[in-house]
C-alpha cells in the first residue's frame, strides 16, 4: 500500500499542504497555523501521516493518525 502523507511546507508566499498518495491538489494558506490545522483535519479524515516542515525544509514533526474504527 502506498504511503499517505500530508506535508505542511513553506511556500514562496505562505504555507502549502501537499498530498502524497492522496488524490488532492495542493492547498495554499497564509499562515503555518492554518495549514497545520487543515492538515490535521485532513489526516484524521484520510487516515494519513502529517509531516510538518520547517522554513528550511527539514521535517519538524512527523505524526501518524490511525483510526482503529475506520476498518470496521
Amino acid at each position: 500500500m502506498q504511503s499517505r502523507i500530508i506535508r505542511v511546507l513553506p511556500a514562496e508566499t505562505g504555507w502549502l499542504l501537499q498530498f502524497d498518495g492522496l488524490d488532492f491538489k495542493p492547498q495554499r494558506f497564509t499562515t503555518m497555523e492554518a495549514a497545520i490545522a487543515a492538515g490535521w483535519d485532513m489526516a484524521r479524515r484520510e487516515n494519513a501521516e502529517l509531516h510538518i516542515h520547517r522554513q528550511d525544509g527539514d521535517v519538524h514533526l512527523r505524526s501518524a493518525w490511525y483510526d482503529p474504527y475506520q476498518d470496521r
